[in-house]
């Protein structure tokens, strides 16, 4: 019975660590504004972040991913979506020459449209161009609530 204990003992600490390394919504707060990221927490990866400084401002919206055109300046719309909500974003395309990454940068307001899609259930899919990403929106809700507190 005991060696069944620790073998049980033992999974569950590897499905833990494992489930540590699984992107997910994380929600930070800084001194006036939040966060809001999906990525891997304390890994310094985000794929798709929403943030503010202060009450009241725009958000910083930005993506990991790369156009068509990857130059630095290149000016892309990205298409939020999710059950039934669309919000575009106007971006500006940036090569992170450290990172040998391309992001996306925007800004977007924290208006009703945006609180309903980043509290909803199911799938956030963003598009740019000819592809598209899909995000699980499980831990969301719970996760935006710095972001739509503060920032909002």
């Amino acid at each position: 019975m005991r060696i069944i204990a620790a073998m049980v003992a033992v999974f569950g600490m590897a499905a833990a660590a494992h489930a540590a390394d699984e992107p997910r919504w994380i929600g930070n707060e800084i001194e006036k504004g939040a966060s809001l990221i999906y990525g891997i927490p304390q890994s310094g990866y985000g794929a798709l972040s929403f943030s503010c400084e202060r009450k009241g401002e725009a958000l910083r919206f930005s993506f990991e991913h790369a156009p068509i055109e990857a130059r630095t300046g290149v000016k892309v719309a990205v298409l939020l979506s999710s059950n039934n909500i669309e919000i575009s974003v106007p971006t500006v395309g940036q090569r992170l020459e450290m990172d040998d990454l391309f992001v996306l940068e925007g800004r977007i307001r924290l208006d009703q449209k945006l609180r309903q899609l980043l509290t909803s259930s199911g799938i956030l899919e963003v598009w740019v161009e000819d592809g598209s990403a899909e995000f699980p929106l499980s831990g969301a809700r719970e996760a935006a609530r710095p972001l739509l507190e503060r920032c909002g």
